[in-house]
């Protein structure tokens, strides 16, 4: 046997030693509560206070970056597709600088989706009244890879866990695939409407016994997992 061959040899019945020691089954048990009766996808609109809403001019932070980021993307790239997607309507109104700008309000169709990150299951966020759109439910159908690897992007180095799963998607609503909404990067829109079998992929932390998820700080037994963007 070649040196090259013995060494596959002695590194496929590791490989599958350290495989079997991940509690696939369980972290599925996990996902599957985790997910229960939360929104698949959450469309990240804007710090807003609520519908009605005027869109003029906001600045907010303390750079020219945060100001245009809220001025430009906000009032003028997401609400209007949104508008355009049939969850707001909006009629002209005059601000405070005198100026006229559109006045946003909720559709019915965008009532049933429209949620606060209070409502939307978000904790421990300074701002309640940041406001997005959310749809979807996920199935989870199996666990197919777990591992571990070293992180410093979390205030230290740390170690989290990769868990990599395949799911189905249901209950999608037709206003998540409108063109207006796909042409925002941040986004990331790809919906076709045949949501089978996709893959999943969640990063998560271990103390205590307990997975959490570091966008939370709390454990995805009982809280979000799906996406915020």
């Amino acid at each position: 046997m070649k040196l090259s061959d013995l060494k596959y040899a002695l590194l496929l019945p590791l490989l599958l030693l350290l495989s079997s020691c991940q509690d696939y089954k369980g972290m599925k048990e996990r996902l599957v509560k985790g997910y229960q009766g939360l929104d698949a996808y959450c469309l990240y609109v804007g710090r807003i206070t609520g519908f009605p809403y005027l869109a003029e001019p906001v600045t907010y932070g303390g750079t020219q970056d945060d100001n245009d980021f809220y001025t430009n993307r906000l009032n003028n790239e997401r609400l209007p597709a949104f508008e355009e997607a049939g969850l707001l309507t909006s009629t002209l109104s005059e601000g405070k600088d005198g100026k006229i700008y559109p006045l946003y309000s909720l559709t019915e169709e965008g009532k049933r989706y429209y949620k606060t990150n209070r409502t939307a299951g978000f904790v421990d966020i300074k701002n309640l009244n940041d406001v997005q759109f959310c749809f979807g439910r996920r199935e989870i159908l199996e666990v197919t890879n777990m591992y571990d690897r070293e992180t410093d992007l979390y205030g230290g180095k740390t170690t989290e866990t990769v868990v990599d799963f395949t799911y189905n998607l249901y209950d999608m609503p037709a206003w998540a695939s409108h063109p207006a909404l796909r042409e925002i990067k941040q986004y990331n829109i790809h919906f076709t409407g045949d949501e089978m079998n996709q893959k999943g992929q969640v990063y998560l932390t271990k103390k205590d016994g307990t997975y959490y998820n570091y966008g939370t700080s709390v454990s995805i037994e009982t809280i979000l997992l799906g996406y915020h963007l």
